[in-house]
């Protein structure tokens, strides 16, 4: 060994060998490029697969929603006035409003082109029918405005029993032009209803107020029934009247 082959205090280096070993080689990238497509690959797959299922359950809810909201049975009404009621008070169910009788009191009432349960008036309810007014079939539409006013101006007029504490508003139901028109509607009815979740307990009138203003052939040949005459004559049925306003 000479002395230009080894100097003391030198610490030599080993020779680099071809390949680094800290530096990946061309298949360990190969490897690491085809992991991560496949990962990629799963993760794109995955979230494909939830926003199908996002997409299927959502038609399936809506479309589940829609024959349940279709499909469901309305409450039948009950055609029958109940001459002995039981211990709830019930006379009929889901009465539809052309078929109230003046002095009926009705539970579960909402306005008064919804059906409502007629019961007695000792029976707590929220409404009831306290004057009715029918015109004749010859009379001509006397106008929005007029008939309003009338309509109202009749209904202000009845006096009502000093028996409840329930704060209440009176509501007119009326014909409309067309109703008058096309369906021959003449009838005002006069509905008091409560304003908050109390109910009444009593009727509101001694008797319901009638203003028939049809001619003799015309009461004669449809008279209006009063819900205690329905009462007295379970066998009779009330006669048949067309849609109408409120207000």
């Amino acid at each position: 060994m000479t002395p230009a082959d080894y100097q003391p205090g030198s610490n030599p280096e080993p020779p680099l060998s071809a390949e680094d070993p800290s530096t990946p080689s061309r298949r360990e990238i190969r490897q690491q490029r085809e992991r991560r497509s496949r990962r990629n690959s799963w993760i794109i797959f995955f979230t494909v697969l939830i926003v199908v299922l996002g997409i299927v359950m959502f038609f399936v809810y809506s479309f589940s929603s829609s024959n349940n909201d279709n499909g469901a049975e309305t409450p039948t009404e009950t055609t029958t006035r109940n001459p002995s009621p039981g211990i709830d008070g019930i006379v009929a169910t889901n009465v539809a409003p052309e078929n109230f009788l003046p002095g009926d009191c009705l539970a579960n009432y909402t306005d008064a082109s919804q059906p409502a349960d007629i019961v007695e008036c000792s029976t707590p309810h929220n409404a009831q029918l306290i004057g009715r007014r029918l015109y004749s079939g010859e009379m001509t539409y006397p106008g929005e405005e007029e008939l309003r006013e009338s309509s109202e101006a009749f209904c202000a007029d009845i006096a009502l029993l000093e028996n409840t504490q329930a704060t209440y508003s009176i509501n007119t139901s009326r014909p409309s032009e067309y109703t008058w028109e096309t369906e021959a509607d003449r009838r005002v009815d006069c509905i008091v209803s409560t304003n908050d979740e109390t109910n009444f307990s009593e009727s509101l009138v001694e008797e319901p107020a009638i203003d028939d203003q049809r001619s003799e052939e015309e009461q004669a040949e449809n008279p209006i029934q009063t819900a205690a005459e329905a009462a007295a004559n379970p066998e009779a049925t009330a006669s048949p009247t067309a849609d109408s306003e409120e207000s």
